[in-house]
């Protein structure tokens, strides 16, 4: 039984937690072999990594929306787009 605790404990808890991190950072892949291969070490190199550009789009528009010309994302309340400068409309704020 302590066997199985500890195999929990260093290889698949630290598997499951790289898989979680690596996830919001739109790196699942490298996520899984670090995870796998490194235990907890592999959780603090995915922790540490910058998220992908993809990633990061995502999170914005999760808390804000699309600038209407450029498509990039906005923080809601905006009244220009930090991107390409433009007046936004009202109706999108």
């Amino acid at each position: 039984m302590g066997t199985l605790v500890a195999v929990v404990l260093l290889w698949v808890t630290p598997f499951i937690v790289a898989l979680h991190i690596g996830e919001r950072k739109g790196r699942e892949g490298v996520a899984f072999a670090l995870g796998f291969c490194l235990g907890w070490l592999g959780v603090l190199i995915i922790a540490l990594t910058t998220p992908t550009d993809a990633a990061r789009r995502t999170h914005a528009l999760r808390n804000g929306f699309a600038c209407p010309f450029c498509q990039e994302p906005v923080r809601t309340g905006a009244t220009v787009c930090p991107h390409c400068q433009r007046d936004l409309p009202g109706d999108v704020r």
